[in-house]
């Protein structure tokens, strides 16, 4: 087994496990290798000296290594274990070819007692899975690589590894998607759904978690555990009156448990996903009774809610698909595509057109902080299998139903293996927005993941097509989920364009002269006792250290003083500075030679170092094992701005919303200890608010958000939406941030 292997499957399982985020599970990758770490057995010998890590990082990888008493399946090496389901586990192993591929398990101690039993119906489900997704050989669908009996009696098969994130992952990293990538990862999706559809087979468990988004920018289907042929001379092997697939996701008919079930319930499912790409929320929230009630009764919700602009054609995609009568759906899913490819069309997915939305979330930003919180006792990671009586499902679906376990799981009998053959007839021409198929659709999601998408999208749609301009020097790197996807064509992308001039021109409501000037600004609850306060730095160095005085920027300790004092004692004067590189365009920490050290992601940093920061996610700082500060950076967000009948300062401020500085702000947390208090390096402008904010203030209520800038020198803001003007940043304004008024004033030592 080669090194690269080993390492590879340590990066990708701290990132498919939440330890970690990309960038920092690619620093510990390097640094294992530093190591010398070349197989699992060294992997385990380095953690077992927790030599240059913390403790809870060295807990948590160590938890998921395969234990020493597990053997190979087959030829397959398990490496790290990634999750457990109803039947069995999930391993990322290591193949004959030293590649990662999935190992997905039947659980060896399921009884065996007769036909009919509990035991036989899981391995029939699970032969069921193994032979649909051998057959469905499709790009937009994980393949299934290979099957076989292990050492110890249990079944194993063998999926393609896609190394990114579920559909659920990008949508709560961006707290919601632009409707163009919501657009054209459902478009692969639903391609993938078709070629299901032409074996006549009925997915059943359609949801966020089973939809993976490769970094190529390719969406691929997963997970046919529970799905189901619709051969007319196919044998009933669900159990009357079960409820089976995924409670936010399903349709009516599958709440009813209809015998007569069909592509449409996946198609229902398909509209629900795609209000939550767009929304970071399933359709329907509440209790599980309610939300299956909901989804029998009630009309499909209204996506321009929440995101005003989104087209009329994608809402009406979402009620033609959520409509709670199959007969009003789209026939099969080819209708569906081409529903989505009109809606892209639609929305200025052509050369030279306008694809970025002004909305009140775009606004808020792409990759902004929060998550958007699970409905309350229900995750949509969970397949349900309720056991229902089936008079009661079709008419005590309310809310005065008794409650039911929403991660409650049943053995369930499926149909026959036998009825997978493929009906008969050709597959139809994949129709395409130009001649480019499946390879334009896929280059078009990596350009739309991409942080860039707004100053690159014409010229990567260009590429997509063999379109490219003439003059071009520069081969575009596009980065989706956090890392680099080349679209391997030469651009033609005018750099230079947006460096000699703004492409944005807005107007400021007001005398810009009377807007706070300081690189140090404060918002502070302007209510007695309550600590709230956001400090705000104008500046592309911060120094941090527990001096409450210059030079130190942001004064570190732990509240209250009185029971911490002790323990800040051991953060240097000057501990750590927290910089913007723009040679390198990389955000980046600095030891200051802190005698008690530092922690990046429960990685030591080495004395007098520099470490770049990822920008995907938090990164959680450790200072002297005292105070925890959690940091996340926001690559830049559209153009220069641009006010007219403002002059332009000489010399130019360092940053501003009028530079092209490649990061747009720095957000620095305290959930650990005080989380009412945080701080940010402004180095163009940041929004600060409720959820989907990328300052989420702790306690905010509503979604209700600022934008703060500086520009010419000079503190500005505005409230977050389309078309809303620019207004001084005055002392004494009060700022409604997710439903908490902060104050401005000048920067003061005081707060801390």
């Amino acid at each position: 087994m080669d090194q690269q292997v080993v390492i590879e499957a340590l990066v990708q399982s701290t990132r498919k496990r939440r330890i970690l985020p990309k960038g920092p599970s690619s620093r510990l990758g390097d640094y294992a290798k530093q190591k010398g770490v070349d197989s699992i057995d060294s992997l385990r010998a380095w953690l077992a000296t927790g030599e240059g890590l913390s403790s809870d990082l060295v807990r948590k990888i160590t938890e998921f290594l395969p234990p020493l008493t597990l053997q190979s399946f087959g030829k397959y090496v398990p490496l790290a274990h990634l999750a457990d389901g109803g039947m069995g586990s999930v391993w990322l192993s290591c193949g004959p070819d030293n590649k990662l591929v999935v190992v997905k398990t039947l659980k060896n101690n399921t009884p065996l007692v007769k036909e009919g039993s509990v035991g036989t119906e899981f391995m029939k489900r699970f032969e069921r899975e193994s032979k649909i997704t051998q057959q469905l050989k499709h790009p937009n669908v994980v393949h299934c690589l290979d099957s076989g009996i292990a050492a110890d009696g249990s079944m194993f098969m063998v999926l393609e590894y896609v190394d990114s994130g579920d559909l659920r992952d990008v949508v709560e990293a961006r707290s919601g998607l632009s409707e163009a990538l919501a657009l054209a990862i459902m478009y692969q999706v639903v391609d993938g759904l078709a070629e299901a559809h032409r074996f006549k087979l009925v997915h059943r468990d359609i949801k966020p978690p089973n939809i993976f988004v490769a970094g190529d920018g390719t969406a691929k289907l997963a997970d046919f555990g529970i799905a189901r042929s619709t051969e007319e001379q196919r044998t009933m092997l669900t159990m009357q009156g079960a409820i089976v697939g995924s409670p936010l996701y399903m349709s009516p008919e599958q709440v009813l448990t209809d015998p007569t079930l069909d592509i449409r319930s996946d198609i229902y499912a398909m509209g629900a996903v795609l209000y939550f790409c767009l929304s970071a929320q399933a359709p329907y929230d509440g209790k599980l009774q309610e939300i299956l009630h909901k989804h029998c009764t009630e009309a499909p919700p209204d996506v321009r809610k929440k995101r005003p602009s989104i087209s009329d054609k994608t809402q009406k995609i979402i009620n033609t698909c959520m409509a709670k009568d199959r007969k009003q759906r789209y026939a099969d899913p080819l209708a569906m595509r081409a529903a989505i490819a009109d809606a892209l069309v639609g929305i200025g997915l052509k050369p030279g057109a306008k694809v970025d939305e002004d909305t009140v979330d775009e606004e808020v930003g792409p990759g902004a902080g929060a998550h958007t919180p699970k409905p309350s006792g229900l995750g949509d990671d969970k397949t349900i299998a309720a056991n229902l009586n089936q008079a009661a499902a079709a008419t005590n679906v309310t809310k005065g139903s008794p409650a039911l376990d929403p991660e409650a799981t049943m053995a369930v009998n499926l149909n026959n293996p036998d009825g997978l053959a493929p009906s008969t007839g050709v597959r139809a021409k994949m129709p395409t927005l130009t001649d480019g198929g499946f390879d334009e659709i896929k280059t078009l999601t990596a350009s739309l993941l991409s942080e860039e998408v707004a100053s690159g999208l014409k010229e990567a749609y260009a590429v997509a097509q063999g379109r490219a301009e003439p003059g071009t020097q520069a081969t575009l790197n596009l980065k989706a989920g956090g890392g680099a996807v080349n679209l391997d064509a030469t651009m033609a992308v005018d750099f230079a364009a947006e460096a000699a001039g703004p492409s944005l021109h807005d107007r400021i409501d007001g005398d810009i002269d009377t807007a706070l000037a300081g690189e140090w600004i404060d918002l502070a609850s302007p209510i007695a006792g309550d600590p709230g306060v956001v400090m705000l730095f104008a500046r592309t160095k911060v120094i941090m250290g527990k001096l409450r005085e210059a030079p130190v920027d942001i004064c570190l300790r732990n509240y209250p003083l009185s029971v911490h004092k002790d323990a800040c004692q051991r953060i240097s004067r000057q501990h750590l500075t927290l910089k913007y590189d723009a040679i390198n365009n990389q955000c980046e920490i600095e030891d200051l030679n802190a005698p008690n050290g530092t922690m990046l992601d429960g990685i030591v940093v080495p004395p007098s170092t520099s470490c770049p920061l990822s920008s995907e996610g938090e990164n959680i700082l450790v200072l002297s094992g005292t105070v925890s500060l959690w940091l996340r950076c926001f690559p830049r967000r559209g153009s220069r701005i641009a006010i007219e009948g403002i002059a332009e300062p000489a010399p130019k401020p360092a940053c501003g919303a009028d530079t092209t500085l490649g990061f747009d702000s720095v957000t620095i947390t305290r959930p650990e200890n005080r989380p009412e208090m945080a701080y940010a390096l402004v180095l163009r402008r940041l929004t600060i608010g409720g959820p989907g904010s990328e300052l989420v203030l702790a306690g905010a209520r509503t979604r209700a958000a600022v934008e703060i800038a500086t520009y010419a020198g000079r503190w500005i803001w505005r409230p977050t939406g389309p078309g809303k003007p620019w207004k001084p940043l005055t002392e004494g304004t009060d700022l409604d941030c997710g439903g908490k008024t902060l104050r401005a004033g000048a920067g003061n030592y005081a707060h801390f």
